[in-house]
């Protein structure tokens, strides 16, 4: 299913797969409130469907700008609901990598179940083992 985007600076979509939820998300450019609104809409079809299991597919053109908003939006995350949820994030592209990796770090350190990626197989295969 489509969510139509309206006046979002990015598009979302779903699927429930047999094994996790799939979200893509795409646009030109990632930021503190675009995260934001993103994650929540993430978070609110997680409890619709009562999922333990998320991959995330991740292609934003510009990452966020600063640190600062990454520590910020990851601090978050655990308070969206998304605590008893295992997340494999994997972002299409890699020059991402290091500010997903702080951002990973920060996640978990505030008690998520989550690991960043580039390649979506490896993060499916991570997501979907015991």
């Amino acid at each position: 299913m489509i969510i139509s985007t309206g006046e979002k600076p990015y598009s979302i979509s779903f699927e429930l797969r047999p094994d996790y939820l799939y979200a893509r998300v795409s646009g030109d450019s990632d930021s503190y409130d675009i995260s934001n609104a993103y994650w929540t809409e993430i978070s609110e079809e997680c409890a619709k469907h009562n999922v333990t299991k998320l991959l995330v597919d991740e292609d934003l053109a510009k990452p966020m700008e600063s640190m600062s908003d990454v520590y910020h939006g990851a601090s978050e995350r655990s308070f969206m609901g998304l605590s008893r949820v295992k997340i494999a994030f994997v972002d299409r592209h890699p020059e991402h990598h290091e500010l997903n990796l702080f951002g990973e770090l920060v996640a978990t350190n505030r008690g998520l179940f989550c690991k960043v990626f580039h390649d979506f197989s490896e993060g499916e295969s991570w997501l979907i083992s015991k």
